[in-house]
């Protein structure tokens, strides 16, 4: 049946996800913890009272009005989906097309090609370095040569949660504009970064921010994103979405979420100050462990040691993420920060097969 696609869709690879039973489940980066039960129950009783026979609200205004107001922008500004990703695709179709290139980083995030190829451009990712650092400079020689094209980040960057710093971000947003191509930032993991991007908006017209409630937020079960920028760019993107793409259940949770800011900040707070015990952690016996602004920590180490800490965790029900065969990611295993009960278990796991990690402090940070 492959006769009937395109051959650029069959040369690309899967998405795919290990899906079997595990009992700590470290491989896409969702926070731990359920939201609590009061709030999962009010979404209920909302949605119990709205008209299921009716179609959803156009574009969610009430949502877009209140992440508005959540992030100090305009709710013409805002627009809300099933999740990040749609939206991005979304913006790939208003900005990309036949002809086109668009520009990004490696390694980072496998959707990426796929965005541009549904809209019919084409995607070119500058790197990977030797040392999994972004290759920034190469690819603003890029911007510097054909300022042309859209260029399309993540910051924290998946897999490798390195995060690009506000000051080049603008510095692209200011040569792409002066020839009318837009900058593209995934900032999924901003809720666990130290840089905010939200204040270059009111000077960059072209920046569009994509953020998600799957992270932080604990509603990747229900889907739910959104997007921040100029009101005029918006207003063409939203001719590409696809109409009542966010159902009442998404857009009731993200209000009811908006309504618990302090426990989604605890929450960061927390997994921050854990990120840095899972640092220590896999420092103590792995043979490469990079810096992360986001919720997980990327490891890397020659091929065969990489498999026997995969297998000696999926003996103790640990489900890490394989990322080894993107770009340049040989050998490399990223590890959402999970529970205090995931962190014991993965020391437990790996004490004694590369170096001992009995002297590491395991206490829950506060």
């Amino acid at each position: 049946m492959s006769r009937y696609v395109r051959p650029a869709v069959q040369a690309l690879g899967a998405y795919t996800l290990d899906l079997s039973p595990c009992r700590f489940k470290l491989d896409q980066n969702e926070v731990p913890w359920e939201l609590p039960q009061r709030i999962k129950e009010e979404v209920a009783r909302r949605l119990l009272d709205r008209e299921w026979a009716r179609y959803p609200d156009f574009h969610a205004a009430r949502l877009r009005e209140r992440l508005a107001a959540a992030h100090d922008w305009m709710p013409e500004g805002v627009l809300a989906g099933n999740g990040s990703n749609e939206l991005l695709a979304a913006t790939m179709a208003a900005v990309g097309g036949p002809g086109r290139e668009i520009l990004g980083l490696a390694p980072s995030f496998g959707l990426y090609p796929v965005f541009a190829l549904q809209s019919g451009a084409r995607y070119r990712a500058i790197g990977p370095r030797a040392d999994l650092a972004l290759p920034t400079d190469e690819l603003e020689l890029e911007i510097d040569r054909d300022p042309r094209r859209t260029v399309l980040v993540a910051s924290p960057n998946n897999p490798t949660g390195e995060a690009i710093p506000p000051a080049t971000i603008a510095r692209w947003a200011a040569k792409l504009a002066d020839a009318d191509a837009p900058l593209l930032l995934d900032n999924a993991y901003g809720e666990f970064c130290r840089f905010d991007y939200r204040p270059l908006l009111a000077r960059h017209p072209n920046l569009v921010i994509f953020r998600t409630f799957s992270k932080a937020w604990s509603l990747a079960g229900l889907r739910l994103g959104y997007l921040l920028g100029a009101p005029d760019l918006v207003s063409e993107i939203v001719k590409v979405k696809l109409p009542y793409n966010l159902g009442q259940a998404g857009a009731i949770a993200g209000e009811l979420a908006l309504d618990n800011t302090a426990l989604v900040e605890r929450r960061v707070r927390l997994l921050v100050a854990r990120r840095a015990q899972w640092r220590a952690l896999l420092a103590a016996s792995q043979d490469e462990v990079f810096d992360s602004e986001a919720n997980f920590c990327l490891i890397r180490n020659r091929k065969e040691k990489s498999l026997l800490v995969k297998e000696l965790l999926a003996e103790r029900g640990i489900r890490v993420r394989d990322v080894s065969g993107g770009p340049g990611l040989e050998g490399c295993l990223r590890f959402s920060v999970g529970t205090g009960a995931a962190l014991r278990a993965t020391a437990r796991a790996l004490d004694g097969h590369f170096s001992s990690t009995g002297s590491l402090s395991l206490q829950e940070p506060r």
